[in-house]
């Protein structure tokens, strides 16, 4: 959905999306950002901070899956783009999803998610690891299709999808 089957995969360098956000975690860093945005309203500073530092520990996690994913695949991370949030490929998995859950869909020896035949081998992989079966109930697929995007707008316009699908 997010990418429209494959025709809108992001233009962001997904290296840069992720250092940048990890850098967050330097106190001069957050100090300058915090200058550039402060006059939004949006945020209180401490509320800031706070959110800035988690934000930057999750970053610092992903970023370190995508270099351990790009070198395993030989893929040249500075090449990879995505969404602005560091999702990747015709699926939008983070890099650390990539990295434990992605497949090889077409056999050729490297998963590559950008690809029709390893982004739906590698989807597939991951309903199935949170639970999917063929007798999954509608409660049960909007739980599991809600881990990979917490958003029940996004899960309920899956299954809509799906149902039409049916028909």
């Amino acid at each position: 959905v997010e990418t429209r089957l494959g025709s809108y995969l992001g233009n962001r360098a997904i290296i840069n999306t992720l250092a940048t956000m990890a850098s967050l975690d330097d106190r001069k860093v957050r100090k300058s950002l915090w200058h550039s945005i402060s006059n939004s309203g949006k945020l209180t500073r401490k509320k800031f901070n706070r959110k800035a530092v988690i934000k930057s520990k999750w970053a610092y996690y992903e970023l370190k899956a995508l270099l351990k994913y790009s070198s395993r695949e030989n893929i040249d991370p500075v090449r990879i783009t995505g969404s602005y949030a560091g999702a990747m490929g015709i699926a939008q998995f983070m890099p650390s999803k990539a990295l434990s859950l992605a497949r090889d869909g077409n056999n050729d020896g490297h998963i590559d998610l950008f690809n029709h035949s390893d982004a739906i081998y590698s989807i597939a992989n991951y309903l199935k690891h949170f639970g999917w079966k063929f007798s999954t109930t509608r409660k049960d697929a909007h739980k599991i299709l809600y881990k990979y995007n917490h958003s029940n707008y996004y899960v309920d316009t899956l299954l809509k999808i799906s149902d039409r699908l049916k028909e």
